[in-house]
């Protein structure tokens, strides 16, 4: 087709060409009641094309894929057609002839209809499959460029930086050279964790991961870190799921957040089973501001609705990979509750149902 004619009119030369058969039918074949319905139900299948240059813009298919979708219509009608011939000749054999003429316009005009429909799914479908594909090379380039290239300038950056503060020991360059190395390590985590984040999706392994230990050992590692904060458990004995590893990078994410973000805060931690598996983190802290968990539950970001960084994505993506489900809620009677559940995926040796603890909501 010329560069600028509009696929639509193609949908529209199709459901026109179908109109016309519908009208020829009613005009040659005589003014019938029958004739009449035969017609009708001709001219209604020839609609559904004319439709289609009607919604043809709602389905955001690229231009190429438009013009695909329109042969893929006049090629399905051209098949109908070419099906019904050989059906009208099967029953001229037998003896049973149905008239041609109907058989045809009906099978050309059901063909546009089904074709103007279904090749528009197919396309859209086909467009969506290379998308993802093509933004499958572009993580894996962006993991591989964050992994290397921008870990290596950072470090190199910092020890520059180290070098500048032993050679000028000044209040006014110390202060300089702080406040650079706190930008620049912000970088390096920021580069950490959306490497960490494109790793989620680099696997679909399951595996058995006790709820209990990963909060015992991430609670461990960071008291020792930040003394200050005070973090309580309340967890079975032990809570055995097979899901995602991922699971384990949501919860550290949940409560890192929940201290570094607050100060003086108190973080509750909770693990229980009934029919999923339930894991919270509450704080008493500032609370997740309305407009990143408007950003978390529509599952994208906009110029105007965005997160401040990685940390809430990575929680969001864990969990989702794991199948589960998670919510960013206000905590009573201040801060934030992170709520975690899990498909309740056994582990093989039955040890799941150790020690379910109590529905604590």
């Amino acid at each position: 087709m010329g560069p600028h004619v509009p696929p639509r009119y193609g949908f529209a030369a199709l459901g026109g060409c179908c109109f016309g058969l519908g009208v020829l039918h009613l005009t040659h074949a005589g003014p019938t009641v029958g004739i009449a319905l035969e017609s009708v139900l001709i001219l209604g299948l020839s609609g559904v094309a004319f439709y289609t240059v009607r919604d043809l813009p709602r389905w955001g298919i690229s231009r190429s894929g438009q013009w695909r979708a329109v042969r893929i219509g006049a090629g399905t009608a051209l098949g109908f057609t070419g099906l019904a011939a050989v059906v009208w000749l099967i029953w001229l054999i037998g003896h049973h002839a149905f008239k041609l003429p109907f058989l045809l316009s009906f099978a050309a005009s059901l063909g546009a209809a089904v074709g103007s429909r279904g090749s528009l799914y197919a396309v859209k479908a086909d467009e969506q499959l290379t998308e993802a594909q093509e933004l499958a090379t572009l993580l894996s380039i962006n993991d591989r460029v964050l992994r290397h290239n921008i870990r290596n300038e950072l470090s190199v950056a910092l020890g520059y930086l180290t070098e500048i503060e032993a050679a000028d020991d000044s209040p006014e360059t110390r202060a300089q050279v702080a406040t650079i190395r706190d930008h620049l390590e912000s970088l390096l985590d920021t580069s950490e964790r959306t490497r960490r984040l494109a790793s989620i999706w680099q696997t679909d392994a399951r595996c058995s991961v006790d709820l209990v230990t990963v909060v015992e050992e991430e609670v461990a590692q960071l008291t020792a870190e930040a003394p200050d904060a005070t973090i309580r458990t309340e967890l079975p004995e032990r809570c055995v799921v097979r899901t995602h590893p991922s699971v384990r990078v949501a919860f550290e994410e949940a409560l890192r957040n929940a201290v570094e973000h607050n100060d003086d805060v108190t973080v509750t931690v909770r693990v229980w089973r009934d029919d999923a598996v339930h894991l919270v983190v509450a704080d008493d802290g500032r609370g997740i501001p309305r407009i990143e968990r408007r950003t978390l539950r529509n599952s994208e970001e906009t110029p105007l609705e965005h997160t401040e960084g990685v940390g809430l994505w990575l929680i969001y993506w864990a969990v989702n990979r794991a199948g589960g489900t998670v919510e960013f809620a206000e905590n009573e009677p201040g801060g934030t509750a992170v709520r975690i559940r899990l498909p309740d995926r056994p582990d093989s040796d039955g040890s799941a149902g150790v020690d379910s603890g109590e529905d604590r909501r």
